[in-house]
């Protein structure tokens, strides 16, 4: 152990705590030749810091702007892998002054200028305002013109370079006459997986799409690109799609209807037989969520089905298998979230089922 290297490590200023503890680790355990090889475990115990610290701390000592120790490629220890590092008073001298190692030559400069006057003039420089170190403005300085905003456009910033498009520029909402394109006309990712989808299927979901956006009032609900918004739509439904699809679900009810049957998606959404079982509470919670979802989705997908009070919780009874499921798959929340605001935190469940003779797997 030398004394003048632990005296050098400890006017070292690495820049971080642990950074220092562990430079003076290393320092205390020094030969003649300023060269330490500690293993990182001793390092813990002297410094009390943990593992991934003590190896943070040594990149930082050996990678900073001024390296303080160096991986001189020797290895010992009982196992022959541990580094041995060389400190940088080795190179420096030990009884050197640190500034010269670890500060840059301005600092040294007003550190010295510093230490031989008052306490006056070190309160001063340290509560000099920043503004002070900046080169004044002159005449010649380049200003930053001001945008322009007299370009059509009142009120939007036009966009930075490097972007296409007008920054600020807002979307529009779903055209109210708005019909699904042909499947054809997809972009190549949706109409790959849409061909893959069982006869209807392309249609119910082009129909949640429309009834989605038309009943969305917030500022999400407009778009640039209908396009790419319904491809990315159907992008999300397909593996849903194709789970019910193998689970027996059959959309070909929705499927486009023949010029002889006149039967539409609507149409295929009629009122349940079980409503006539429902009561105050159920007109309550069928209001809550028509508030909630909007009239034309509560009118297409939650008005036909029964939601009947069954205590500790609420039955709701679809018409078909595909309108349960898709129910219970994006509405269940909503309809929890309103069967508690008419009947009370009481509710545990909600359970579904399909108005049907045989309601074997129906319900869940």
């Amino acid at each position: 152990m030398s004394w003048e290297t632990q005296s050098w490590a400890a006017k070292q200023r690495p820049g971080s705590a642990s950074a220092k503890l562990v430079l003076l680790g290393l320092a205390s355990c020094a030969d003649a030749n300023h060269c330490a090889f500690p293993s990182i475990q001793w390092l813990c115990d002297f410094s009390d810091l943990n593992r991934k610290t003590v190896i943070a701390a040594l990149q930082r000592l050996e990678d900073g702007m001024f390296p303080l120790i160096e991986d001189t490629g020797d290895r010992r220890g009982r196992t022959g892998q541990v580094k041995v590092y060389r400190l940088a008073a080795a190179a420096a001298g030990a009884s050197s002054d640190p500034a010269s190692e670890t500060v840059p030559k301005a600092e040294q400069f007003q550190k010295r200028n510093s230490s031989g006057s008052g306490s006056k003039q070190s309160q001063k420089r340290d509560t000099e305002p920043v503004s002070n170190l900046l080169p004044p403005l002159t005449a010649n300085a380049v200003k930053t013109p001001a945008p322009d905003f007299d370009n059509g456009s009142e009120g939007e910033e036009p966009a930075p370079a490097g972007r296409t498009g007008k920054r600020g520029t807002r979307g529009t909402r779903l055209p109210e006459d708005w019909a699904p394109p042909p499947a054809a006309d997809l972009s190549p990712m949706a109409l790959k997986l849409v061909q893959q989808w069982p006869s209807g299927a392309y249609q119910a979901v082009c129909e949640t799409f429309r009834l989605h956006w038309h009943s969305e009032t917030r500022a999400i609900g407009c778009k640039r690109d209908w396009d790419a918004a319904l491809a990315k739509w159907l992008i999300n439904d397909h593996s849903k799609i194709m789970r019910d699809a193998k689970a027996g679900v059959s959309f070909a009810g929705l499927a486009p209807a023949s010029p002889s049957s006149g039967k539409t998606v609507a149409q295929s959404m009629r009122p349940v037989a079980a409503k006539a079982k429902e009561d105050e509470r159920s007109r309550a919670i069928h209001a809550a969520l028509r508030h909630d979802l909007g009239a034309q989705i509560y009118d297409h997908w939650i008005a036909p089905a029964a939601l009947i009070h069954d205590a500790p919780g609420v039955t709701l009874i679809a018409g078909s298998e595909f309108a349960r499921s898709w129910i219970e798959d994006r509405f269940q929340s909503k309809i929890m979230a309103a069967a508690r605001a008419v009947l009370g935190s009481g509710v545990r469940w909600v359970r579904f089922y399909v108005e049907q003779a045989n309601r074997e797997g129906a319900g869940r």
